[in-house]
């Protein structure tokens, strides 16, 4: 099943598009199929979105590119792992390229992507996988941002962001957000008719688990959208709404717009209003406490917790740590940090308004924890890597950015291997079921420390 005939003599550049049939052999980190198949005497990749594993297909294919890109025409056969889709906007919305997977293939195929990014001396390593994605991976997103504009005759556009295109695209329902939340964007057209211009909503769940709505407006708002945001706050529909438009300096709240959500501790936690939070809450919950264990079995005095949001993980670690400091540069961040630390009677936890990069640990600190954004945290890890900390766990997002950081703290460190109960120095967890993203923990000793007694 391979593409053209070793007897064309055509350039392939006359011929496009090609259209053949492949096989998809695997899956790459960004998500798309991978097939390998002839062009012009040539062996070559072709990723191919929205295929399976074993997956034979009929193709388009745009050679043009390195590694070549395809387009699925028809599928002839499905692969083991595929499954149906259970929203029928997966190849048309950007949110799930995974939809088409059985969760147990999308868990294997993050742990293979993750081991492939480790440095190669570490690739033997165990790597354990979280439970099966909570709720069948459906109805787990606790946060959502949707594209809102006007159109002509009145009519408003609300739309998820279309796949491989800034464009938003229409749909008629989400599968994996939240039961409120997708209420509330559905709600979105009426609510913002008569509006002039476009804007970003963010969509969270605030007190009593109502949405609350964190709404960027470019153009003109009528007195009648805000009349209808204090109705749906009156009605218990919304909890509350945070309005920036045209050159106001200032937000103008609706009702309570602060985002909630459930901490590992079983406690609510604030969250900063249109800030981080994890969209999987169960998934996170388990993510918090594992982080917790890990430290727990070093006995830490001294700690310092970068990227620290509003405090997901340290309301868990500040029970670890004698002292921790927790960073962070967003001051709303900042804010519902310190509110969560006090609501639960925390004294041995500061909140330091700065940038993780350039923030300085003292000499005494022996453990850091950092949760990066998708970017990852280069400097921070040469940083490390130069220092006489003794321990690190590392959070991250994307694998990727996360194998160039380790390849960074190699030299100094290696996976943790004095873990209490047998824990794994490496897990995944699947905090984003029905896509290729996955959470990873990674927890790291300084080369030659011994385990404290």
């Amino acid at each position: 099943m391979d593409g053209l005939p070793a007897s064309s003599n055509s350039r392939v550049a006359a011929v496009l598009p090609l259209h053949l049939d492949a096989v998809v052999s695997s899956l790459a980190p960004g998500g798309d199929g991978v097939a390998h198949v002839e062009l012009e005497g040539e062996r070559r990749a072709v990723f191919i979105p929205y295929t399976a594993p074993g997956d034979r297909a009929r193709v388009e294919v745009d050679p043009s590119r390195r590694p070549a890109r395809g387009r699925l025409v028809a599928l002839g056969s499905a692969g083991p792992d595929r499954v149906p889709a259970a929203c029928a906007w997966s190849t048309r919305c950007g949110g799930c390229d995974w939809m088409h997977l059985s969760l147990e293939a999308q868990s294997r195929t993050h742990v293979e992507h993750v081991r492939a990014a480790l440095p190669p001396a570490w690739r033997s390593l165990p790597i354990v996988p979280s439970a099966t994605a909570p709720v069948g991976g459906l109805g787990y997103r606790t946060r959502a941002r949707v594209h809102v504009r006007s159109l002509p005759r009145g009519r408003v556009l609300v739309g998820m962001r279309e796949a491989r295109s800034h464009e938003p695209v229409e749909v008629d329902a989400c599968a994996v957000l939240d039961p409120a939340l997708e209420t509330a964007r559905r709600s979105l057209a009426a609510l913002f008719a008569g509006a002039r211009g476009r804007g970003d909503v963010q969509l969270a769940l605030g007190v009593g688990r109502r949405p609350v709505l964190e709404i960027r407006w470019d153009g003109e708002l009528s007195p009648a959208v805000f009349g209808r945001l204090e109705r749906a706050v009156a009605d218990r529909s919304l909890a509350g709404a945070r309005v920036h438009a045209g050159e106001a300096m200032r937000p103008a709240p609706v009702g309570d717009p602060t985002p909630w959500m459930s901490a590992a501790d079983g406690y609510p936690l604030r969250l900063a209003p249109g800030g981080f939070g994890q969209a999987c809450e169960p998934m996170n919950t388990r993510l918090a406490l594992y982080v917790a264990s890990v430290v727990r079995s070093w006995q830490t005095d001294h700690a310092v917790e970068l990227y620290a949001g509003a405090g997901n993980l340290s309301v868990l670690l500040a029970r670890e740590a004698r002292d921790l400091a927790c960073v962070e540069s967003s001051r709303d961040a900042v804010v519902a940090a310190r509110a969560n630390l006090a609501a639960r009677g925390i004294e041995n936890t500061r909140v330091v308004e700065a940038d993780a990069e350039a923030y300085t640990w003292n000499k005494s600190t022996t453990l850091v924890v950092l949760d990066p954004p998708r970017t990852g945290a280069r400097a921070v890890a040469e940083r490390l890597a130069a220092s006489r900390v003794a321990h690190v766990v590392y959070v991250s997002c994307d694998a990727q950015t996360l194998g160039r950081d380790l390849a960074l703290l190699e030299p100094a460190y290696e996976p943790a291997s004095d873990l209490a109960h047998g824990q794994p120095s490496i897990a995944t967890f699947e905090m984003f079921p029905q896509t290729s993203h996955v959470e990873v923990v990674v927890a790291l000793t300084r080369r030659g420390e011994r385990r404290r007694p």
